[in-house]
């Protein structure tokens, strides 16, 4: 039963990333008035920080997801 456990939630952190970069790149393209396809998205080593680049701008986002609502927001001073 622990070994089901444990590879359901590896599956469920997996999914939430997906979703988190997602939210992340949305958000960034609004905020560098850009398209999102031309925006380069990393993940950070803090799990939910993302470092955005592109049209000449770049920004740290943290994101995340609650009860399935994710959002993402741009860090100042970062």
């Amino acid at each position: 039963m622990r070994p089901v456990l444990v590879a359901l939630a590896a599956v469920t952190l997996s999914a939430c990333a997906g979703k988190l970069e997602k939210v992340t790149r949305t958000q960034a393209a609004a905020d560098f008035k850009c398209d999102a396809d031309k925006l380069k998205v990393r993940g950070d080593e803090v799990y939910g920080k993302y470092h955005v680049a592109g049209c000449g701008q770049k920004g740290v986002y943290s994101a995340q997801c609650l009860m399935g609502d994710c959002s993402a927001q741009r860090l100042q001073g970062e």
